[in-house]
């Protein structure tokens, strides 16, 4: 038989697998970067390459795994990593038909919840591997997916289940939240922040608890339970300066670029499109950490006419790179590659528009992550708003208002009506942020 070598378990990770020995079923509520991910994966290879003996049959084969993720892109990595540690054991992989088949009878079936009610009805697993529950959907997942489809394939092996995520904000129908505190589900809780790994600096650890909303420490990285319902993530304060910290600014002076964040995303609802779009000037130059935002507008348009509004764009950003002095002038639109953003960034490119795509790792990410990722840029106080854009109002669905203003203000993690509310503005200031901070596109 092949030989598996898989990296040693830390400290924290070991005091959870020892812990887990005595019970079925158990939640696991983790910080970031403590490890789940490794953990989950070193599970499923501890029980696919050992042996079970299977119901009725008097031979012993390699274990059974289910592995269920949220979203498809939560599961390539996982897929990724089983592939390469199980390669001297394989006997067939398909990353299309989500399954590893080894060559000692063990297989490890992946499956995504959030676009299938019937993730594993059917099938006997001796252990099941769910990652990042708190983002699976609500309530579909507590009420239907577990109960009548997951938990099943556990019933004639007598296996496992180890649940493992970062908390998501406080939500009694969350799957997550429910079986962390609804003892009547079976789960024993693991408290795991990322204290308890002992590869992460104490230091390192600090420079977060410095740089972010003292809410979004606690939640994901002392895996926390937040209550986001009583004030929004962004406290819209930071934009301002001045003593009383109301008091937005001027233009920058000089600044090393200027450029824009768009969103099409589709609203249900509307006539039209919602497309909106925020002009921002940033500097990161020795010394100076700034993102000020110049402008923004938000319309609603046929999307076969975007291409003939698209100039407009193109012509305010060169406007403000004048006034900003900007030292690389425009660096163009940002722009996500999906739905109508596909077809722009596929006309611009054509036609030589400067236009750039947003990064899929990015735009895969769910909403309320990709905030969690800006906050603690906006925390910091990072980004300035100009006076213009501040006192800027626009009409918008019947309102008029200064819905940039109005759509950070309002923002709330874990938001049961999120899918109802207009968030283009929104978007385009997180993707904003990250562009500059994060992921240093727009430099």
């Amino acid at each position: 038989m092949a030989d598996i070598y898989l990296p040693t378990l830390h400290d924290g990770q070991l005091k959870v697998w020892s812990d887990s020995w005595e019970g079925q079923l158990h939640a696991v509520r983790c910080g970031r970067r403590w490890g789940k991910t490794f953990m989950l994966s070193s599970a499923a290879v501890t029980y696919a390459t050992a042996p079970f003996k299977r119901p009725g049959m008097d031979i012993e084969l390699g274990g059974r795994v289910g592995i269920f993720t949220a979203e498809y892109r939560q599961y390539q990595e996982i897929y990724d990593k089983l592939e390469e540690i199980l390669l001297p054991l394989k006997k067939s992989f398909s990353r299309q038909e989500k399954r590893l088949l080894l060559k000692n009878g063990g297989k490890i079936d992946f499956w995504v919840t959030n676009d299938n009610k019937l993730a594993g009805r059917g099938r006997e697993y001796e252990i099941i591997l769910i990652d990042e529950a708190a983002f699976t959907k609500s309530p579909e997942m507590l009420r239907e997916i577990w109960p009548k489809s997951i938990k099943p394939t556990l019933l004639t092996t007598k296996g496992r289940a180890y649940v493992f995520s970062t908390p998501d904000g406080v939500d009694e129908e969350n799957f997550f939240y429910a079986i962390c505190h609804d003892k009547n589900l079976g789960f024993i809780e693991h408290h795991a922040p990322t204290s308890s790994n002992p590869f992460v600096p104490p230091e390192e650890l600090e420079k977060e608890r410095a740089n972010n909303d003292p809410r979004v420490f606690r939640q994901e990285f002392m895996a926390e339970f937040v209550d986001w319902s009583a004030a929004s993530l962004f406290d819209v304060r930071k934009w301002f300066e001045g003593e009383n910290q109301d008091q937005p600014v001027d233009y920058p002076e000089m600044c090393q670029a200027v450029f824009a964040v768009m969103d099409t995303a589709v609203k249900g609802g509307s006539e039209h499109d919602g497309t909106a779009v925020v002009y921002y000037a940033v500097d990161t130059r020795p010394g100076i950490q700034r993102l000020t935002i110049l402008d923004w507008d938000v319309v609603q348009i046929d999307g076969a006419l975007l291409e003939t509004w698209m100039p407009s764009v193109f012509d305010r950003l060169n406007e403000l790179s004048g006034q900003c002095v900007a030292i690389n002038g425009s660096l163009g639109v940002f722009i996500e590659d999906a739905s109508m953003g596909s077809i722009l960034l596929q006309k611009g490119e054509s036609l030589g528009w400067p236009v750039n795509k947003i990064e899929s790792a990015l735009t895969s990410k769910g909403k309320d992550e990709r905030a969690i990722m800006a906050s603690g840029y906006h925390y910091r106080g990072l980004a300035k708003i100009s006076r213009h854009a501040y006192e800027k109002t626009a009409v918008f669905k019947g309102e008029t208002a200064n819905h940039l203003h109005k759509q950070v203000s309002r923002f709330h993690l874990a938001d049961k009506k999120a899918h109802k509310r207009a968030d283009d503005l929104l978007d385009d200031y997180t993707y904003g942020l990250i562009i500059a901070f994060g992921s240093g596109d727009a430099i």
